[in-house]
């Protein structure tokens, strides 16, 4: 299910070359759904943007690219949501396949961008200041920096802030309480530290000992439910046509995975 190195091939491309030579999967529709009583996927096939519904307003998890706010809205239609209704715009990380559609979802709702201290920077400058030298993004103004263990309360929402560094230097993970089967349950929005950008990488020096931290801190979580910044890490799709996204197995599965495959890679790395 999980492939560690779904992004490789496209960070060996020339930057301006990247956005061009996306997977089709990334801008093709998908159902907009409910994944639990207040959590609705409004990504694409692939790319995983998730809505959660409060009270007071919204929240919505990642954009996709810059082509994906059409995608986004007409799903916001389906579940007759106003898009003036989400206050808020975080993402798993600030790469162009899911910070690409901000500003213009930005523009659309007025809500306000907040994002972690390392990824940050990266928003603000469209990813000009990206260690694995992604195409670049449209930048956007970060309203608030998250940190480490906070929790982000609006109105009755409330998520708790996981930092998981490495896939991007500021990557997080965010986790929910949320009603499944007549229970509560825990619903972990992860972003799987895949590896993306050498472990040698003169531009981010702390990578493998954020990997290494990551990988500690997603072992240690249990969470009931579970999705992920690409769809098919995941298995969204499976799950939708299931009707169940409880997978407490599979959670621990892809992040074994995940690490087996960085401690592979650690392994061949060249003597310093």
């Amino acid at each position: 299910m999980l492939k560690p190195s779904y992004l490789l091939p496209l960070l060996l491309l020339a930057p301006q070359r990247v956005a061009a030579e996306t997977p089709a999967e990334w801008s093709k529709p998908y159902p907009a759904h409910r994944i639990a009583e207040n959590v609705c996927y409004v990504g694409t096939a692939e790319l995983g943007c998730y809505l959660i519904t409060g009270s007071q307003g919204h929240i919505l998890i990642n954009t996709g690219l810059a082509d994906s706010p059409p995608l986004i809205m007409a799903s916001l239609r389906t579940l007759k949501i106003p898009p003036k209704d989400i206050r808020v715009l975080l993402t798993n990380q600030a790469h162009f396949d899911h910070v690409g559609g901000f500003a213009e979802m930005q523009k659309l709702t007025g809500a306000k961008v907040w994002a972690t201290a390392a990824d940050a920077p990266l928003l603000r400058d469209g990813g000009v200041s990206d260690p694995g030298g992604l195409s670049r993004f449209k930048a956007v103004k970060v309203d608030r920096v998250l940190k480490d263990g906070e929790v982000i309360t609006l109105g009755d929402l409330s998520l708790t802030v996981i930092a998981t560094p490495g896939h991007t230097p500021g990557s997080v993970s965010y986790l929910m309480t949320v009603q499944g089967h007549g229970q509560k349950k825990t619903l972990l929005f992860v972003n799987l530290p895949t590896v993306v950008m050498p472990l040698n990488n003169a531009k981010y020096p702390s990578i493998v000992k954020d990997l290494e931290t990551s990988f500690v801190r997603l072992k240690a979580l249990r969470p009931d439910f579970w999705v992920a910044a690409h769809a098919s890490q995941c298995g969204l799709a499976e799950k939708h046509a299931a009707g169940n996204y409880e997978d407490p197995a599979g959670y621990a599965k892809a992040v074994a995975e995940c690490e087996a495959d960085f401690l592979a890679k650690l392994r061949v790395l060249p003597p310093e």
